[in-house]
């Protein structure tokens, strides 16, 4: 109670000049029709300024659940995609009419974790075993390959990167259609090299790099990048390419993990054919 009597005492002529503006305010908007409208438009204006605001924080917070439901939404869509299923030839007789049968499914997940300038890169996911992902599936962007899982837990899960030394990523130049071998140099994080292509194909600048599908770990068709330089040295049988990479790595934010629905019968026929 003393407090509160030094307090009126030490602020009280403030608090009486307050009160009196209050007041004078309000006679004034009360019986003066010029001042009232005044004041209404002005309340008005600053009332929607405020709301207006407030509306766009709210959908501010809100970006981030838009953002997972598109990413969801893509990888749904990429389903669909006729690369994402094979051409199978029908038995007579079977009952089945549809020739296209899946292929492949998508995994959406955010990186919350990601490295591009060491020699050795990785990525972390928000989405683990209890998602379906395993190790050794593809991961994959809008822009082309990122990397391959190295290993998952239940709800998080690591991928090796495509700027790490010992990636490879199978890839072939889209107009001639000669494979070769993906493999970043651990410098520039837009840059890598495109090994093991022949010196009798022919090699362009501007020519597009993408996987090739041998992998079971990437559909093929993924764009990768375009031939920045192409060098032949004397007394070799192959070039070599640098290619500039499509995807910019440093601003990932959402992957899509490959789940190969035909990989164990791949692994199997291929484990037949080395025996």
């Amino acid at each position: 109670m003393r407090g509160l009597i030094l307090l009126i005492i030490k602020y009280g002529g403030f608090l009486s000049f307050l009160l009196l503006e209050f007041i004078s305010l309000l006679l004034v908007v009360n019986y003066n029709n010029d001042q009232r409208g005044i004041w209404l438009n002005s309340t008005n204006y600053f009332s929607s300024q405020a709301f207006d605001r407030f509306d766009n924080f709210v959908k501010f917070l809100n970006l981030s659940t838009v953002a997972d439901s598109l990413a969801q939404e893509n990888a749904r869509l990429r389903a669909e995609l006729r690369s994402a299923r094979f051409q199978e030839d029908i038995l007579e007789g079977s009952g089945s009419n549809d020739k296209w049968q899946q292929h492949y499914t998508f995994i959406a997940a955010e990186v919350i974790n990601n490295s591009v300038h060491e020699f050795n890169n990785y990525i972390t996911i928000n989405k683990g075993s209890r998602h379906g992902i395993k190790p050794r599936m593809g991961v994959i962007s809008n822009e082309g390959p990122v990397g391959v899982v190295v290993s998952v837990s239940d709800y998080y899960s690591t991928i090796m990167s495509v700027l790490h030394k010992e990636n490879r990523i199978a890839a072939s130049i889209k107009r001639t259609n000669a494979f070769g071998s993906l493999r970043w140099q651990g410098a520039n994080p837009r840059i890598a090299d495109l090994d093991e292509i022949p010196k009798h194909t022919s090699v362009q600048i501007g020519d597009t790099v993408q996987t090739n599908g041998y992998s079971a770990k990437f559909p093929g068709g993924l764009e990768i990048g375009y031939v920045e330089e192409v060098d032949l040295k004397p007394g070799s049988n192959f070039y070599e390419i640098e290619i500039s990479l499509r995807g910019n790595l440093s601003t990932l934010k959402y992957v899509y993990v490959v789940n190969n629905l035909m990989l164990q019968q791949q692994l199997a026929a291929e484990e037949v054919k080395d025996e």
